[in-house]
């Protein structure tokens, strides 16, 4: 079935949607049920969706029954069951530090964004035999950069109990009721919060990283319209990035700047291009024949990044860098930013690393996106 809604036991399907809204595309063969479309708990939506189920890890052993140290296994807690007996296995190998999110935390979060920052709750419900689990909400505020970048109305928050995937705040416009409409809202583009399973599921945290409440959602949509029309030189660009990422810069004997590789890399993703220092058989030099381009660039000289140390323009490298509201903007500039952080940090140490060091908003990647924010807000205020 397309829309991979968990069947329940009592054969009904677990996907719930705001009282009054239209129905769900699939209404005829999965017959959702309602919840108030105010003041809903979380339990009557858990309810409603058939989210009344738990995860718990159980030990994984060795052929002569004995556990194998820090390996676990997911399976769900069916409590319908006596006991609450286990019932389909979700994940297969986990290690000692993944710590369940279990469906009436992810409510509970939802609840407390839905309380405090104006957004309600308008659809839930289980996929994949309940192995992932969406909640929606939505805000009545909609803003449209030029060119119809649209920035965003809905909230979709998941959570995966299979071990092998984060859990993520979703920014869209998608109304999510099935897997086909979460993939549709993730593939929005419209930014994606991670949380990894090593981290603690914090209400206040996750909140702050998403930064789509009520309040700050007006503020950012107007810094965005600013931003956007703020045209910006390739001279203003490389002064930005300087700024954002400072680093070494090396001064020759000659006078010339190297500098440091942060900036020579978002230089090349403002344009959707990476990065490449190949073409010459010393990699200083190379160095050095980027710096005299970006000196330049500096003094206002009509040039371009060298061809033969970029690669050309790619589709996957900071997509949208062309768009209208980003093409030579202030917008685009702190774009490739936030974008840089989030898939080409400067050192790569690894998914979970980067998960957390960009979710919270204390790593390097949260600290680089703030110091992105600040830089802009004061070219504006210039």
């Amino acid at each position: 079935m397309s829309h991979e809604i968990m069947k329940t036991a009592d054969g009904t399907f677990a996907m719930a949607y705001r009282e009054g809204d239209a129905l769900p595309w699939h209404a005829g063969e999965t017959n959702p049920q309602t919840f108030a479309a105010r003041n809903a708990t979380p339990e009557e939506i858990s309810d409603a969706a058939r989210l009344g189920y738990e995860v718990q890890l159980v030990p994984n052993c060795f052929p002569d029954g004995s556990d194998i140290p820090e390996s676990f296994h997911i399976s769900r807690v069916d409590n319908s069951k006596p006991w609450g007996a286990p019932s389909d296995v979700f994940g297969r190998f986990v290690a000692g530090d993944w710590q369940a999110v279990q469906n009436s935390d992810l409510l509970d979060l939802a609840a407390h964004i839905s309380e405090r920052h104006g957004f309600e709750i308008i659809t839930a419900g289980a996929l994949f035999g309940g192995a992932k689990v969406f909640v929606q909400l939505e805000t009545g505020n909609e803003f449209s950069l030029p060119g119809n970048d649209k920035l965003v109305s809905r909230l979709l928050a998941t959570v995966s109990h299979t071990g092998t995937e984060s859990n993520k705040f979703v920014g869209c416009n998608t109304r999510v009721v099935c897997d086909n409409t979460v993939k549709a809202a993730t593939g929005e583009g419209a930014g994606i919060v991670c949380h990894d399973h090593r981290v603690a599921f914090d209400h206040d945290a996750i909140t702050a990283a998403i930064g789509l409440n009520a309040e700050s959602f007006g503020e950012f949509a107007e810094f965005a319209a600013a931003a956007a029309t703020r045209a910006l030189t390739d001279a203003e660009s490389l002064a930005y990035f300087k700024t954002v990422y400072g680093g070494r810069e090396k001064i020759e004997d000659n006078g010339r700047v190297r500098h440091s590789i942060g900036v020579r890399k978002a230089m090349a993703a403002h344009k959707g291009r990476e990065f490449v220092p190949v073409g010459k058989a010393d990699a200083a030099d190379v160095g050095l024949y980027v710096a005299d381009r970006l000196d330049e660039i500096a003094r206002g000289v009509a040039t371009d990044l060298p061809s033969d140390v970029t690669a050309e323009p790619d589709e996957a490298i900071n997509p949208g860098h062309d768009m209208e509201s980003t093409r030579g903007t202030l917008w685009g500039a702190f774009n490739t930013v936030t974008w840089a952080a989030d898939h080409q940090p400067i050192k790569n140490r690894g998914a979970s690393f980067n998960i957390a060091s960009n979710l919270l908003g204390e790593g390097t990647g949260g600290k680089l996106k703030s110091k992105a924010m600040r830089a802009a807000r004061e070219l504006l205020a210039a």
